[in-house]
């Protein structure tokens, strides 16, 4: 006898899945079909989470916290840098690399990247810009000199800039001899096209940060006046238009020159003039209220110091108005306004202890500190930290600037190149305005934006250094 067309289904706990026995091949009937199809539709029933749009328009990125201020410690990229465990072999067997080279080294470069470029640009990151590595990654993924060499600079920043010790270790010196030699016989040899290609030039970038922040100041020029000729060579800096170097380059020459008391390398010839500045901040395209304090300078400063102040002025407004709409700042405008400013300001000569060499200083520690300082490490800048103490005395005593801008300016100097626990004149004269004026924090706050001030960048590091002299 055949069997009966029968469907049973049969529970389980509630945390598990139903199951349909069937006795034979046939058709389950009404009552089981409709619990097939309600248990089916559970999932399609329930509420997706859509994307959100972009509502501002094309080219924003409106990704949640974008805009946010990404906070980077030293003990985050020290545990990347140096793992507890070494490893032994790699996980990047799988790409070319030059010659006999350890892939570990690409591995750890590849890991310590976004950590890095967070610190190495403070302002970019801030500002919601990812600086764009992969260029470099893919020169050490094929090219030996700028493998060794990076592994160098990572080394030396390790030792030198987190560990204080006075020189990088036996291994990373290694790196260097070999990167340093794979170098000079590309130099030395007969392929002229090799010899200033994007990978050497580069390779000597390296080379010149790495100086810099060994405090070798006449190996860093050096370097500068190679990377200078390679570009001539190039065809001059027009050839590098659109190539990513350029903005290293820059920020190369321009850390030389305020660090030291020689001229840029670039932008001194009469075929090269310094960039005009970006459209974008000019008044009739950027029209921004002037603050009575604001006036109070441009109005008694020399013309070409208004300029520089009004565009940096109204960039720190961009930046500001940018983190609160979640509007990135893009790369090209904050890379033009570097340029633009700080070559103009290196140009500009006016007399010791004057109104006008006090704005010319501290507007060079205010870009300095925005565009080219490194996210929480100060290096000893003695050239323009004995020219700004010794205008900032000196307008002090004179009374020539009003008690606002005095705060505004030594609160500026303290954020960027001084240290406040090792420059007494520095915290005696900020407690003396803390004292006489008695302000919170708030109305601080107030005054600094009503010159030059980004608190995204700045606000935490301000906070700290007022409330201590309190």
């Amino acid at each position: 006898m055949a069997a009966p067309e029968h469907a049973a289904v049969i529970p389980l706990e509630p945390a598990f899945t139903p199951f349909i026995v069937l006795s034979n091949n046939a058709r389950v009937d009404a009552a089981t079909r409709k619990f097939i199809r309600s248990y089916a539709m559970r999932g399609r029933k329930q509420s997706r989470v859509r994307p959100r749009r972009n509502i501002l328009g094309h080219g924003y990125d409106m990704a949640a916290g974008s805009m946010q201020k990404t906070s980077v410690s030293f003990e985050d990229v020290m545990r990347v840098y140096v793992p507890p465990m070494r490893r032994i072999g790699a996980d990047l067997s799988f790409l070319a690399s030059p010659g006999d080279l350890d892939l570990s080294i690409l591995s750890d470069i590849i890991k310590v990247s976004p950590i890095a470029q967070k610190i190495v640009y403070p302002l970019m990151t801030a500002a919601g810009n990812q600086v764009d590595n992969h260029g470099w990654l893919h020169l050490c993924m094929t090219d030996a000199a700028a493998l060794h060499i990076t592994a160098f600079s990572i080394e030396c920043f390790i030792d030198v800039c987190l560990h204080q010790r006075e020189q990088a270790n036996p291994a990373a010196m290694v790196h260097f001899q070999k990167g340093l030699s794979l170098l000079n016989e590309r130099l030395a040899g007969g392929d002229e096209e090799l010899k200033t290609t994007d990978a050497s030039i580069g390779v000597v970038l390296k080379l010149a940060a790495s100086a810099h922040f060994a405090g070798d100041r006449q190996a860093e020029r050096q370097h500068m006046i190679g990377v200078r000729k390679m570009v001539d060579l190039r065809g001059g800096l027009d050839a590098f238009r659109n190539n990513p170097l350029l903005f290293e380059m820059l920020r190369c020459d321009l850390g030389l020159a305020v660090f030291g008391t020689s001229k840029p390398v670039f932008f001194r010839q009469p075929l090269e003039p310094i960039p005009a500045y970006p459209v974008c901040l000019l008044p009739e395209f950027n029209g921004t209220a002037q603050t009575r304090d604001t006036l109070e300078v441009t109005e008694v400063i020399d013309a070409g110091l208004v300029g520089a102040w009004s565009i940096m002025r109204r960039f720190g407004l961009l930046v500001n108005l940018g983190s609160q709409t979640e509007r990135l700042v893009s790369a090209k405008v904050i890379n033009e306004t570097m340029t633009s400013v700080m070559y103009r300001l290196l140009c500009m000569r006016y007399s010791p202890g004057s109104f006008n060499e006090g704005v010319r200083l501290i507007l060079l520690a205010y870009c300095y500190h925005g565009f080219l300082q490194w996210r929480d490490i100060k290096l000893p800048c003695r050239h323009l930290q004995n020219a700004l103490r010794e205008s900032t005395l000196a307008l002090q005593e004179d009374g020539v600037a009003s008690a606002r801008f005095m705060l505004w300016m030594l609160m500026v100097g303290a954020v960027s190149i001084f240290d406040v626990q090792k420059e007494e004149w520095l915290g005696a004269t900020l407690r003396y305005h803390a004292r006489s004026q008695r302000r919170s924090w708030t109305e601080v706050q107030d005054i600094l934006k009503s010159f030059l001030w980004i608190p995204l960048l700045d606000g935490e590091p301000a906070r700290s250094i007022w409330d201590s002299l309190n």
